[in-house]
């Protein structure tokens, strides 16, 4: 019996698909050359995509590890998302500010406002954080003292912190933190050394300032530094009350981030006014201290 013989493959066939793979290569190449012709932009992205992905994932990590820091910290992941969405430029009113617009403190904000925006500063924008938000006005600081009342130091920290630090901190989790690192007062809100204590725990610089002359002050400012002022008893607040200093305008007026008024932070001040109402304090620092961001190196 004879054994079938196994029937070798075309030649010419073989040659017909050689063919038909250098056609369609061809073809494609000309498509490729023509698309990165016309849309030359599509090259640069699909070179810069994965190194923007490795930038993204590192600063992802970088957050994540920072906030595994924090001393029981509060659960307010929906407020940690609502605080980054939809944020807007807070516009100047172009008004001129009354230290009697001060008194603020005894009566917060107390409407179901929750506030999204960014300001100026001479560091930097700034995200804008109110102790009266509706999102957390009713958090009690320290487990005894409510947000909205007590809350002015916690609330002037997030937002410097959140804005210049890789951290990002609502009003209620710097509160946490303060209380649980001891910065906590009873009844009154907040000892003066939270100013230092938490910023620079966080990497900013902080230094206590002196001299509080109008020209070494607004020499600050213009140098790119912003400060936070605690404000005394009399016209302003009958206990105390922090808010940031944050730009000197062509003017010689300046712009303020007050945590417990939003019209106030839309006003300008004249700048020996508000140094004029400095709470008469010395310890810790107070009652001003400039913020600026580290040295790099």
């Amino acid at each position: 019996m004879k054994r079938a013989k196994k029937k070798l493959p075309s030649p010419h066939l073989s040659f017909q698909h050689i063919l038909t793979a250098g056609i369609a290569l061809s073809a494609f190449t000309l498509c490729a050359s023509i698309l990165v012709w016309a849309y030359p932009s599509l090259v640069s992205r699909a070179v810069s995509l994965p190194k923007e992905l490795l930038a993204w994932s590192g600063q992802a990590s970088v957050e994540t590890e920072t906030d595994s820091t924090m001393a029981s910290s509060p659960e307010l992941p929906s407020e940690r998302e609502d605080s980054q969405k939809g944020l807007e430029e807070l516009i100047s009113s172009g008004e001129l500010g009354e230290i009697k617009d001060f008194d603020a403190y005894l009566t917060a904000e107390t409407d179901e406002t929750t506030y999204y925006y960014i300001m100026d500063s001479a560091m930097g924008p700034m995200i804008y954080y109110n102790q009266g938000d509706s999102r957390w006005a009713d958090y009690l600081y320290g487990d005894e003292d409510p947000m909205r009342s007590h809350g002015c130091g916690p609330t002037a920290a997030a937002m410097v912190i959140s804005s210049f630090s890789p951290a990002s901190l609502t009003p209620p989790e710097a509160a946490e933190w303060a209380a649980s690192n001891g910065f906590y007062a009873r009844g009154q809100g907040s000892y003066h050394s939270l100013i230092t204590g938490s910023l620079t725990a966080y990497g900013l610089n902080v230094q206590s300032v002196t001299e509080r002359s109008q020209k070494h002050v607004s020499d600050l400012l213009k140098e790119g530094s912003i400060l936070i002022a605690l404000m005394g008893k009399g016209s302003l607040t009958q206990n105390g009350h922090f808010i940031i200093i944050t730009q000197i305008l062509e003017n010689g007026n300046v712009r303020i981030a007050d945590p417990n008024s939003y019209a106030n932070s839309t006003k300008e001040w004249k700048l020996s006014q508000l140094l004029s109402e400095l709470k008469q304090s010395r310890d810790s620092g107070a009652p001003l201290w400039a913020v600026s961001l580290p040295s790099e190196g």
